[in-house]
């Protein structure tokens, strides 16, 4: 079957229509459709276009539905399962969901797409199996052409496409890009998680920087509440205002201007005792 293109829309003439379904032709070669992958019926010597991919025996079929990606299309699909040792499976639109190979993914499996997660992918083929890969940051952005520009100040949903090593690479639907800084979030998140982002600076009318914590008081509020909730299970931290800033960002997710500001309201209100390098619960008086 030379010449005809798998992962790709095919432009074919239907040559004989049989009892189980349709022998299809170009100068490329010929392939025979299965009546179940039709999505109506058709007649000899018309023209239809064919997905071409391959099912579970690795057999390449046809179908004139037409998926939501193909290897030269990308788009937004939502992740259907999980699987630990291979990847995960995305919806394209088809009988047959794509896999996504955990080679594409993050080394933590904590970071890898749930169910219900979307990512941004198109499908590359093989000798004998086809699978859904995440394109390069570049291609979202020429495949997607957003209008207008996002406000500072406003808060708007985008999916996470990459995680850097400073900060999380995100998407809104249309195509806008923002920039988390890991100081700017509360928790560790993961590829494909929507998230709603505040914007905080535009870079250029494509590019945002944004934040997923609050108000800086609502924040102060939360982070002192999150270490005194830690305190009441252990008594004491081996972390105080001298501590280090990367040691304080891994145990609790805050920037060490964040954490220090939440222990003095926690010290202001009398719940602990500081060390430079130790924080302790104090017993109710």
């Amino acid at each position: 079957m030379p010449g005809l293109k798998v992962a790709q829309m095919n432009t074919m003439r239907v040559i004989s229509v049989e009892s189980d379904g349709y022998q299809l032709e170009n100068d490329d070669g010929a392939i025979f459709l299965n009546q179940s992958l039709a999505k109506h019926p058709l007649h000899e010597n018309e023209t239809v276009d064919a997905f071409l991919y391959f099912d579970q025996s690795k057999s390449v079929v046809a179908t004139t539905h037409v998926p939501t990606i193909t290897a030269y299309d990308c788009a937004w699909v939502e992740v259907v399962e999980q699987k630990f040792g291979l990847g995960v499976f995305v919806n394209i639109g088809l009988k047959k969901d794509m896999l996504l190979s955990k080679d594409d993914l993050p080394h933590l499996k904590e970071e890898w797409p749930q169910k219900g997660d979307t990512v941004f992918a198109h499908l590359k083929p093989g000798k004998s199996q086809m699978v859904a890969k995440i394109p390069a940051r570049f291609q979202l952005s020429k495949t997607l052409e957003p209008q207008g520009e996002l406000e500072v100040g406003l808060t708007v949903q985008a999916y996470v496409f990459n995680l850097g090593p400073e900060g999380l690479v995100c998407f809104t639907k249309d195509g806008f890009e923002i920039y988390v800084y890991y100081k700017h979030t509360r928790k560790q998140h993961r590829i494909g998680e929507t998230l709603e982002i505040t914007i905080t600076h535009m870079v250029s009318r494509l590019k945002y920087n944004g934040t997923l914590t609050p108000q800086k008081e609502l924040a102060l509020e939360s982070d002192a509440d999150r270490i005194l909730d830690v305190l009441k299970k252990q008594g004491s931290i081996p972390y105080g205002d001298k501590s280090n800033a990367d040691a304080i960002f891994k145990e609790f997710h805050m920037s060490k201007a964040a954490f220090k500001r939440a222990l003095g309201t926690l010290y202001k209100e009398r719940k602990v005792r500081l060390a430079p390098h130790q924080t302790t619960l104090r017993e109710e008086e």
